[in-house]
């Protein structure tokens, strides 16, 4: 039985998030979404994701802008939380200084945004596909008058 098929239940949107933790192919989980980090020379390299999937041919960049709500929401929610999350923790346990522990947990933020920002747009992408699924339209090659 195919879960991408079913309509939404936990167990898909289980299957959603794992496969873009693993910044493959939200429906069939195959492909990678950008490229390789072996193959990477440029910020745009990093940040860009690829044209669609090879295998299914879900398009992963459907219109200018469409990451944006990805960098926004997810990555500086993420990276937000985490910052905010890991000072009060911080500032409970142990005897740091709060200006000591600012630093510490709002420096490293920028660089820690660069490098969840692939995990944002993944995480973007399928969570859409869950609540917004987009259905393919078979393109007919004849053209009929």
């Amino acid at each position: 039985m195919n879960i991408a098929n079913d309509p939404r239940t936990v167990r898909k949107a289980l299957l959603y998030i794992y496969r873009a933790l693993g910044l493959r192919c939200p429906t069939c989980g195959e492909r990678p979404i950008f490229l390789p980090m072996a193959k990477v020379r440029s910020l745009d390299d990093w940040f860009a994701p690829l044209d669609g999937c090879p295998k299914c041919g879900y398009a992963y960049d459907r219109e200018p802008g469409y990451f944006l709500m990805a960098i926004w929401g997810v990555n500086y929610g993420v990276i937000g939380l985490g910052s905010i999350s890991s000072y009060f923790i911080l500032r409970t346990a142990t005897e740091i200084s709060p200006t000591v522990l600012f630093f510490i947990c709002v420096v490293p933020a920028p660089f820690l945004s660069i490098l969840f920002a692939r995990h944002a747009k993944s995480l973007f992408l399928a969570l859409d596909l869950f609540f917004d699924p987009h259905t393919r339209i078979q393109k007919n090659k004849k053209n009929s008058e």
